[in-house]
């Protein structure tokens, strides 16, 4: 079930001979990160390379700088006592570094997440697990890639299919009481306001919000950091039957919805 969980583009990136981890990088002296640090989390201490708690998967070279593929696998069990509470993505040397805060829950079961980025310059890339009792552990890498953020946009500025999602699981059968694979795509141009073959105002989704029986299994705070059309891969926790639901809201308070029923096995 697990390795089912790292798609298709998580085997390739982890196969491949440019993947990189934060043992392959020692980013921590970088300006931007040094100002950005303070801001997000005080002077609380970070523990650095802690792959016993999370660890970060990218290429070393992004073939793409417009979708960079990032995993992040987690090594602790989301329970009501011990649990990974907020996973941030960070790229220094982006316009917006702040790329996107994940909110994990105990529902998560797992706080494993898959996303795609834009990179504007090469730069480290962080990902950082805050637990439920506020200690902050993080592992980074270096990625070298170049014009993500200004990369021309794909089709027009208007878009029918805009909000279009597509919610989905490994398993449609699963087994109550064990954490689900799960994947949510999202229509979206992203829209960043800095493309080179049109002038636009950004556009962008800026919540996403993942329930399960009304319960929060994951939310994403996102920004234009995150590639056009979305795409997370999550876990989930069914206790029962119940119902998958995703709620986004873009940057121009545009709401999308989609939901699916789950059936659960013994």
């Amino acid at each position: 079930m697990r390795a089912r969980f790292l798609g298709l583009f998580a085997l390739l990136l982890a196969c491949s001979l440019g993947t990189a981890t934060g043992h392959a990088a020692e980013p921590d002296e970088n300006a931007n990160w040094l100002q950005l640090k303070p801001l997000l989390f005080g002077e609380r201490p970070i523990q650095g390379h802690a792959t016993d708690v999370l660890q970060l998967y990218v290429s070393q070279r992004a073939d793409d700088a417009a979708v960079v593929p990032v995993m992040v696998r987690t090594y602790i069990d989301q329970k009501p006592d011990r649990y990974i509470k907020h996973i941030y993505v960070i790229i220094d040397e982006n316009p917006s570094p702040f790329g996107v805060k994940f909110t994990m829950t105990p529902q998560s079961g797992r706080a494993d997440i898959e996303t795609r980025v834009r990179m504007e310059s090469s730069s480290p890339i962080r990902a950082i697990a805050e637990m439920n009792d506020g200690s902050l552990w993080m592992d980074s890498a270096m990625v070298f890639g170049a014009g993500g953020c200004s990369a021309p946009i794909s089709g027009g500025p208007v878009d029918p299919s805009l909000g279009k999602m597509r919610l989905s699981m490994d398993n449609m059968l699963s087994k109550a009481g064990e954490p689900v694979p799960a994947q949510l795509m999202i229509k979206h141009p992203q829209i960043t306001g800095m493309s080179t073959n049109v002038i636009l105002e950004p556009h962008f989704v800026r919540q996403v919000n993942v329930y399960y029986s009304d319960q929060l299994v994951m939310s994403a705070d996102v920004d234009f950091t995150i590639s056009e059309n979305p795409v997370f891969r999550f876990y989930f926790l069914p206790d029962g039957d119940g119902e998958l639901r995703a709620e986004v809201v873009d940057s121009s308070e545009l709401r999308f919805e989609q939901r699916i029923a789950v059936t659960t096995v013994k």
